[in-house]
């Protein structure tokens, strides 16, 4: 039987591992796959045991983990050779559709503000700033449109309501337009459109040389290139530049030594943005743990939940919003995060952990958190505190209380 592990040994681990970790990335040159019998040192991951996942799991999937990438598996009927391809990931667009929002945020930070169109693109302006014309509330700011409340006929607390835009035509696609006309403020330093500034500032700084967002041109929304985006979808793209995008996001915003967008504003993204409306569960344009979706994340998967309540910005929630039965205090602020997809394309952030996990094409019935139960054996074999004692750390990492290298 295991023993009890006492709260000295406990508080004692906890403060040796109070410091984040530093960010590691593979720049912009090839990922390189940590070689089998390293895993365990490298990693913290039992190589043995994520064969067992490859088998459960049986869908291209891969692990990011201190910035190393640790293991991929990609099923030989379905990729020949193991070689991954571009592929459409569907909903998960909507994620890189809000970083590159940040992206904008930030390259436009200093721009100055002379009336309508005009000065720093920023998640508290008014649409109406940089829309003439448009179908959602017109007192909609950007962040209700990342939100996905900006629909709402009433924007006060506790009114909005969520519903997801699912191809974006209610409000989300918009944002392309928004960003256009952002970035034609300074076309010399910014590109000339949306695709070009989004190669220039994303794609071509993390290496994401696999990757094509598509564009809104009649008769064929999927084909890459061209200034108007789909936020909703469209992005085509490997396991590999998913996980780019998904640990740039883990390392709050840096790759390769530079800043790639606010780290302010990345929490912002990877925390609940309107309590009333989805009971923490959202973010902008992503998908976030909450007791309000157990099914999707599972149990063993920590809650996000903001620092303080409350927040500010454009939320106006005295707390988290949960039920009176669960609290809204948390030790550490380690909150999961997810971009998701039709068919199961997803990437899973564990702050936590510092842990990354992306999957293509794993089917509708394989959520978050049975993507994360196949490889948590693995993970929690080779654990400090709790080495193959998974209820255990599930109580703890589930409950916020155990973060062993946390990047929050």
């Amino acid at each position: 039987m295991r023993k009890p592990i006492s709260l000295v040994v406990l508080l004692l681990f906890v403060a040796a591992c109070s410091d984040a970790p530093p960010t590691v990335d593979p720049g912009t040159g090839a990922w390189e796959l940590v070689a089998r019998d390293e895993v365990r040192a490298v990693c913290g991951l039992d190589p043995d045991l994520l064969e067992e996942a490859d088998r459960e799991l049986g869908a291209a999937y891969a692990i990011v983990r201190y910035g190393r990438l640790c293991h991929e598996y990609y099923p030989e009927e379905e990729y020949p050779n193991g070689e991954d391809r571009p592929e459409e990931v569907f909903s998960a667009t909507k994620t890189l559709g809000a970083v590159v929002t940040g992206i904008a945020a930030w390259q436009t930070r200093d721009l100055p503000l002379d009336g309508r169109k005009t000065g720093p693109l920023d998640v508290n302006n008014r649409a109406d700033h940089w829309l003439d014309d448009f179908t959602f509330n017109p007192d909609a700011h950007i962040g209700h449109v990342l939100g996905m409340v900006g629909f709402n006929e009433d924007l006060t607390f506790p009114n909005r309501r969520f519903i997801y835009d699912t191809i974006g035509d209610r409000e989300i696609n918009r944002l392309s337009d928004i960003l256009n006309t952002a970035i034609q403020q300074d076309p010399e330093r910014l590109g000339a459109n949306l695709d070009e500034f989004t190669q220039r500032f994303l794609f071509t700084p993390l290496g994401m040389h696999e990757s094509t967002w598509g564009s809104a041109t009649p008769g064929d929304p999927t084909q890459p290139g061209g200034a108007d985006k789909i936020f909703a979808f469209t992005w085509a793209s490997t396991l590999h530049d998913m996980a780019r995008l998904g640990l740039m996001m883990l390392n709050k915003g840096t790759w390769n030594g530079e800043r790639i967008l606010a780290e302010d504003y990345l929490y912002r993204l990877t925390h609940p943005s309107f309590e009333d409306a989805n009971g923490g569960s959202y973010g902008y344009l992503t998908w976030l743990s909450s007791p309000s979706n157990p099914g999707f994340f599972g149990t063993c998967t920590p809650a996000a939940l903001w620092n303080e309540y409350p927040h500010g910005e454009l939320s106006e929630a005295p707390d988290c919003d949960y039920p009176s039965s669960l609290s809204c205090e948390q030790q550490f602020d380690i909150g999961a995060w997810s971009a998701a997809g039709l068919f199961g394309q997803y990437i899973v952030g564990h702050p936590g952990l510092d842990m990354v996990l992306v999957g293509k094409y794993m089917g509708d019935e394989v959520l978050p958190n049975r993507f994360w139960a196949a490889v948590r054996p693995a993970l929690v074999a080779e654990d400090p505190l709790y080495a193959g004692d998974e209820e255990a750390f599930c109580a703890a990492y589930g409950a916020n209380a155990y973060a062993p290298d946390r990047q929050s």
